[in-house]
C-alpha cells in the first residue's frame, strides 16, 4: 500500500522532507497547502505533487490523502493537529509537536479517540546511531547513568522578522532548537525529568536566544543541555555512566557512536551512513499507518508532553510567565 501524504507549511523544512520522499518507496506526497496560493502551486510544479491549496482546511478535506506533514511555525501546530485529526488524517508534525502540556494531552486524546496515528517529527531519535547507544546504556554496558551533556546552538543572523526571532511566530532557541537535547535526554534515558532549572539571555525581540538547563531525574542522572540562536557549539552528546560512558558524534544526524569503559579505554564504535535522516522517521511513520497503530515507541506521546512541561517550566523560569 503506498500512503500518499499532504504537507501543510511550505517553507526550507518541507522542500528538504519533500526531496527524500521522492527517494523512498512506499510513500507519495500527493498534495501540498499554503496560505499563499502561489507558493503552493511553485512547490507543486517543483516536486510534482497533483494537488495544491491556498488553505489548510482543503488540503485536510482532500480525500486523496492519507497523513498530513505539519511543517508550519511552532505556534499554528496545535490548531493544525487538531484539524487535520477530526479529518481523520493521520499526522506527522515537526518538532516541537506543541508548546504546552495542556495542549498535549488534548492532542493525544483527540488521536486516540479518533483512531489515528499522531507521532513527532523529531527525525534524530530514529537514527540508527541514537538507536544503538540507548541499547548499550539500555544493557547496562556503562553502569548507572550519572551525567547527560548535550548541546545544540547555531549561528543565525538576527532579524526581528524572522521566525526564530518573532515572539507571535513562538521564536526563540528553546523551542527551536532546545527540543534537540531535550528530547534526545528523555529519549536515551527512558524517562523524564523531576526537577529542571534553567537560566537564559534575551535578544532584542525578547525571546530567548541562549538557554542553559540543569535537569535532575528520578533514578539519580543529571543533565546538563544548552541552545542558541547565535553561536555554533560542539553538537557532540555525552552520556556518562559509573562504568563508562557514550559519545553520540553530531547527536542530531549522528553517523558514528562510541562505547569506552571507564578507564577511558574505546571498547565498541557503531557507524551508519545515510544521505538523510529524514528516511528513518518517515519509514517508521508509513510502517506504523499501516499497522493502523495510533502511537509511536520511539516517539511516544508521553515524551512530548513531557517536553511541552520541561518548556512551561523553563519560561516561567526565564520570563517569570507560563506559556499560553
Amino acid at each position: 500500500m503506498k500512503i500518499k501524504f499532504g504537507i501543510m507549511g511550505l517553507g526550507g523544512i518541507a522542500h528538504r522532507f519533500a526531496k527524500v520522499m521522492k527517494t523512498l518507496e512506499g510513500v507519495e506526497l500527493t498534495a501540498v497547502a499554503s496560505s499563499d496560493e502561489d507558493r503552493s502551486r511553485q512547490f507543486a510544479d517543483e516536486y510534482g505533487v497533483e494537488k495544491h491549496f491556498g488553505n489548510y482546511a482543503a488540503l485536510a478535506a482532500e480525500p486523496s490523502v492519507d497523513v498530513v506533514y505539519i511543517a508550519q511555525t511552532h505556534d499554528r501546530h496545535y490548531e493544525l493537529i487538531k484539524l487535520c485529526i477530526e479529518h481523520k488524517k493521520g499526522v506527522l508534525c515537526e518538532k516541537p509537536m506543541v508548546l504546552t502540556e495542556q495542549q498535549a494531552m488534548e492532542v493525544t486524546e483527540l488521536a486516540k479517540e479518533n483512531g489515528v496515528l499522531l507521532m513527532e517529527a523529531m527525525w534524530s531519535r530514529f537514527i540508527p546511531t541514537f538507536q544503538k547507544a540507548k541499547d548499550w546504556i539500555a544493557g547496562g554496558r556503562i553502569g548507572s547513568v550519572r551525567l547527560v551533556q548535550a548541546s545544540f546552538c547555531f549561528n543565525f543572523p538576527f532579524d526581528p522578522k524572522h521566525r526564530l526571532y518573532n515572539p507571535d511566530t513562538a521564536g526563540g532557541s528553546l523551542y527551536d532548537a532546545g527540543i534537540y537535547p531535550i528530547e534526545f535526554t528523555t529519549g536515551i534515558l527512558g524517562e523524564n525529568p523531576v526537577e529542571v532549572k534553567a537560566a537564559a539571555t534575551l535578544c532584542e525581540t525578547g525571546v530567548d536566544d541562549y538557554v542553559a538547563m540543569v535537569m535532575r531525574f528520578e533514578s539519580g542522572a543529571l543533565a546538563t543541555l544548552s541552545c542558541g540562536l547565535r553561536a555554533e557549539t560542539n553538537r557532540d552528546a555525552c552520556v556518562y555512566g559509573d562504568n563508562g560512558y557514550v559519545v553520540v558524534y553530531d547527536f542530531l544526524g549522528s553517523r558514528k557512536t562510541e562505547l569506552y569503559d571507564k578507564s577511558n579505554q574505546l571498547c565498541e564504535t557503531f557507524e551508519s551512513e545515510f544521505e538523510d535522516g529524514f528516511c528513518y522517521e518517515i519509514q517508521h511513520f508509513a510502517e506504523l499507518f499501516r499497522d493502523g497503530k495510533t502511537e509511536s515507541k520511539i516517539m511516544p506521546h508521553k515524551d512530548n508532553a513531557a517536553a511541552a512541561r520541561i518548556f512551561e517550566e523553563v519560561m516561567g523560569q526565564i520570563h517569570g510567565k507560563q506559556v499560553h
